[in-house]
């Protein structure tokens, strides 16, 4: 396959800003940094704290709220003006407000008596904190953030210290909040045309500014403590879509519906972000902005943060709120507050909602039902949304649009001192994919004639033989396992249209019977009714191996494809707490049972919902649809499936090895590593083990050859055909936690470890084939700091017991040739507001998405790539192209076709994602350019994806390994930062056929 087209000039402009003396000019900070004495009493107070919180069995309960960080930060916001943090481990503590020592003494004097359960009228008689005496004797040194942000060391690494990360986005925030976002309202500019029939229509070739009256809005965005910015006075919601843009203060809260559905009732608000990063080769840090939708819970008692207003010249307060169940500011916090006679006004308007609604919800009514809280009129407290819902009125994402404004936004704030980066592109790197390279006149031709058409990439008949026959097997049989007849005939169809057959040649087969698909691939049909309901384990295991065994035969490789449908609680979960019976539904679930005792025999397996669950439209049986190519879960099911199987085509051969290609690479195999933290469960001590697991793909000696696929993981050490590795992996616990591991470091090592073994045995399997390392850079963050932007070209810590790099104590002829380090954390990315090409005209054409590898304009040598996409469902309706969601249309609902309106409120909008690639400790005769384009081609030509994986492929094997695993759900992190790192790698990536 050829390239996708010829190179172009492509300049792609961002909402981040360089960081430089201009922009810094005049921003400050106050910064007390804490010794090792004083961090050394603060984990002997939290240990203190930690024994006394513990419930004691007929003696006292659980303390929720005794936790000394949280209680301490919420005391110092509220005796500042918010801009305030802590460090948790101690080590610094920065502000823009002074606070003065005395005030310190008394607040963790006050602290440090609650931790010792001694009465708080007793403290300044009873305690002597030696604690509070040394945080007050650290001197707050007023600091300017132009000389500690652009600092350099020998090495020319730019280094900030982590208080000015805080610093600066607060800074910045409060410039941005100083002139508002201007929002335009476009209208399309058209041109007449003359249709095929001869009728002059008119059409859209372009968008502009509206010029009538009432088009232009100012939004005031106001900043609050944490850095972001809101847009506090100008709610998103199905109430205010008709009350005018920009909506009065008055408007807000007219006539607040009180009998409306739940959902009317909902809104949203206009959240801008501010983040500063550091990449490789750049000599100052990078002021990272982006916009988003906060969405507004309707239970200040059921979230975990909320934001208060504080008043008029103080930021909005995020707050966070303690508690198990009906959640609460820290109760502690409040009474030092009462002590020190500290201004209490926004913790008080908590405090008073969550009162009015714990006592709505522990009324009933007659029934013995509990009162619905519905969502109030915006006011001085507003609960955000803990987790995302299913359905909610406003919808995620702020647009493309938003970003352009927020771009003009930044010019305007600092009058000529922001640069804002820009990225160069030379076009696509890409090669089709292997169902992009059929044309669209003959796409169009087989929809109308209702002709299968393969718009997944499914692997063709030779390719899966081949790579079957590479494996050691002759054969792959598909044990379709069902209970509904329906499902039995859409994974009948979907068989027989991906191997180019007529459905009505194999309808007539009986279960049992060998359907020959093509030569080396056959399937069967096995009614597994009782082996697949839902409920305890008892037999599973046996019965899963009789079936197993019943179709296994020496040479053939057995994959199943079996039935599944969400389980519903039942009668017996009446008396249950929520999550009691998410707890019984996940156990009873025979999907996750069946993957073990199906993983038990070394057979892959995927799954197939057959019965779609709806609360509104109720249960629905999905049966085969009137167009072949039209049900997606069966054709991404099987995409997965192959997957599973280890099966690779020629994609990979073609992406990384097409003729005259202008980034060719040496023959080489690609090694992916996923590493995760497991949540961290209280029963246990210490922290959670990691799991690791990496995959790696082999390519052939010769183009005509087989490409192979090899896993690991660290439950199952070992190199072996990737769906016998993945199977071993699944048939495994988890580990526990262990006692061995007492703190994260101590962790994150022995994962390194664990890399490190995998690695040396690869090299053995390889046989002298060099290969790359690519790993993700914000999960591994921990394991290698010399991977670590702030230590390139600096050597080892000999007091930091972490190797320095992946390839270190590695022989030289096992370490890769390139570790490339992945990052998809969108928090850390520039967000692309728009693309110009300068055409060979040399005027400049204005694009609104690009999906190319973009470099920094200035090359300087160790620079990333940056590869952007454009999101699958961004679809042809643009949500978000052309306005900002305050002029979102809420659609209107009919049962008349003619009279419906689409709904863009609660749609998704869409901006393009990033990932940032970067090749370190490159070896010598390979090209960092050439290696990252083979990575962003890795990821383009995905393995089980109908689209981009923000992984690239091999690494996304592996984190399939563990996202499969039985035990995922109930050891998926909790923390932020992991669940930011899984959500990342998977966002617009459903490749699960459940």
């Amino acid at each position: 396959m050829g390239r996708r087209a010829a190179e172009r000039d492509l300049t792609a402009h961002t909402t981040a800003i360089h960081c430089t003396t201009d922009l810094l000019k005049g921003m400050e900070a106050l910064v007390w940094e804490f010794d090792d004495d004083t961090r050394n009493e603060w984990r002997g107070l939290q240990k203190t704290a930690r024994a006394n919180a513990k419930a004691v069995r007929d003696q006292r309960e659980e303390d929720v709220f005794l936790v000394p960080y949280s209680i301490v930060v919420t005391v110092l916001q509220q005796l500042t003006d918010g801009y305030v943090h802590l460090d948790k481990y101690l080590r610094y503590m920065v502000s823009l407000t002074e606070i003065t020592p005395k005030t310190l003494v008394k607040v963790f004097t006050f602290l440090e008596g609650i931790v010792r359960k001694v009465p708080l009228d007793e403290v300044p008689f009873q305690v002597e904190s030696r604690l509070a005496t040394l945080i007050a004797a650290t001197t707050a040194r007023r600091l300017p953030l132009a000389e500690h942000i652009l600092a350099t060391g020998d090495e020319g690494v730019v280094n900030p210290p982590s208080w000015a990360y805080d610093a600066v986005k607060w800074h910045i925030a409060k410039r941005l909040a100083a002139v508002p976002l201007i929002d335009q309202q476009m209208e399309g500019v058209t041109e007449e045309y003359v249709d095929k029939k001869g009728e002059t229509k008119e059409r859209i070739i372009g968008w502009q500014a509206a010029k009538d009256e009432g088009t232009r809005a100012e939004v005031h965005y106001r900043p609050a403590n944490d850095g972001s910015l809101v847009a506090w006075g100008h709610p998103i919601g199905p109430t205010f879509a008709g009350r005018g843009h920009p909506i009065k203060a008055e408007d807000i809260s007219r006539d607040w519906p009180t009998d409306e559905s739940s959902s009317r009732l909902q809104y949203a608000m206009s959240r801008m972000t501010v983040k500063m990063a550091t990449y490789t080769a750049v000599d100052h840090p990078i002021i990272n902005t982006d916009a988003h939708v906060r969405r507004v819970n309707n239970a200040l008692i059921f979230s975990r943060t909320a934001l208060v207003d504080q008043g008029t010249g103080r930021p909005l307060l995020k707050v966070t709120l303690d508690g198990r169940g009906l959640r609460q500011a820290n109760s502690y916090a409040l009474e030092i507050l009462a002590k020190l006679d500290a201004d209490r006004t926004a913790l008080n308007a908590v405090e008073n909602r969550v009162e009015r609604e714990r006592n709505l919800w522990n009324t009933r009514d007659a029934n013995g039902k509990r009162a619905t809280l519905l969502t109030p009129a915006p006011g001085p407290v507003r609960p955000v949304v803990p987790t995302p819902p299913k359905w909610f009125a406003v919808g995620t994402g702020a647009g493309l649009y938003h970003l352009g404004l927020l771009r003009d936004q930044i010019e305007r704030a600092f009058d000529g001192a922001a640069r804002l980066l820009e990225l160069k592109s030379k076009g696509s790197v890409f090669s089709p994919r292997p169902f992009e390279t059929i044309s669209a006149a003959e796409k169009a031709a087989r929809k109308k004639d209702n002709q299968y058409i393969d718009l997944v990439g499914l692997p063709d008949p030779a390719s899966i033989q081949r790579s079957i026959e590479a494996a050691g097997y002759k054969t792959l049989r598909i044990l379709c396992l069902y209970y509904e007849a329906s499902t039995r005939m859409r994974m009948l169809h979907g068989l027989a249209h991906s191997y180019r057959l007529d459905p009505s040649d194999i309808d007539r087969s009986v279960d049992g019977d060998r359907i020959a698909l093509a030569p080396g691939v056959e399937a069967v049909f096995h009614y597994a009714k009782d082996l697949l309901a839902h409920g305890p384990v008892t037999t599973r295991a046996t019965d899963t191996r009789a079936v197993v065994d019943a179709y296994s035969e020496p040479g053939v490789m057995l994959a199943a494809w079996c039935e599944t449908e969400k389980p519903i609680a039942g009668e017996e979960h009446k008396q249950l707490k929520s999550s009691e019976v998410e707890r019984a539904l996940e156990d009873s679930d025979a999907k996750f049972q069946t993957r073990r005792a199906l993983a038990a025999t070394l057979t892959p397996s995927q799954y197939l919902i057959g019965r779609q669950r709806d609360a509104v439209k109720g249960d629905q049986v999905l049966t085969v649809p009137k167009k072949p190519y039209d049900d997606h879960r069966v054709y991404m099911g099987l995409l997965d499936l192959y997957r599973s199987c280890g099966i690779i085509d020629a994609r990979f051969e073609e992406a990384l090895y097409g003729p005259d290609d202008p980034y060719s690479i040496p023959r080489m195999a690609w090694c992916g590593v996923h590493i995760r933290k497991q949540a961290t469960d209280r029963r246990f001590r210490g922290e959670p083990k990691r799991i690791v697991t990496a995959s790696v793909i082999i390519p052939p000696d010769t183009p005509e050859g087989a490409w192979r696929m090899l896993g690991w993981s660290n439950l199952s050490p070992v190199w072996e055909h990737y769906p016998t590795a993945q199977a071993r992996f699944h048939a495994a616990n988890y580990p526990l936690h262990r006692t061995d591991g007492d703190n994260e470091i101590q962790r994150w090592t022995q994962a390194s470890h664990d890399v490190k073994l995998a690695l040396q045995d690869l090299a053995d399997e390889l046989d002298d084939l060099p290969y790359a390392l690519i790993i993700d850079g914000s999960a591994c963050r921990r394991m290698w700091p010399g991977l670590n932007n702030n230590k390139q070209g600096k050597q080892p810590d000999p007091t930091d017991s972490r190797p320095w790099l992946p390839s270190t104590g590695l022989p030289v002829h096992a370490a890769p040739v390139s570790v490339i380090r992945l990052n998809c954390n969108q928090e850390e990315m520039p967000r692309l507001a728009y693309v110009t090409e300068k055409l060979k005209s040399g005027k400049e054409k204005t694009l609104k998405t690009s999906s190319d590898l973009y470099f920094p304009a200035e090359r300087t040598e160790g620079h990333p790539w940056f590869l952007y996409t454009e999101p699958r469902n961004y679809g042809k309706k643009r949500h978000g192209q052309h306005k900002t969601r305050w002029r979102a249309d809420p659609g209107h609902a009919s049962e008349n076709a003619d009279e419906r309106k689409e709904n863009e409120l609660n749609a998704p909008w869409y901006t393009m994602s990033t990932r940032e690639i970067t090749p370190m400790c490159t070896n010598s005769g390979y090209q960092r350019e050439h290696l990252a384009v083979a990575a962003a081609r890795l990821s383009h030509q995905a393995l089980a994806w109908s689209d981009r994986t923000r992984y690239a492929a091999p690494q996304h094997a592996a984190l399939q390994m563990d996202l499969d695993h039985p035990q995922y759900r109930r050891s998926a992190p909790t923390d932020p930062e992991s669940l930011k790192v899984i959500a990342d790698a998977m966002n617009g990536n459903n490749s699960i056929g459940s």
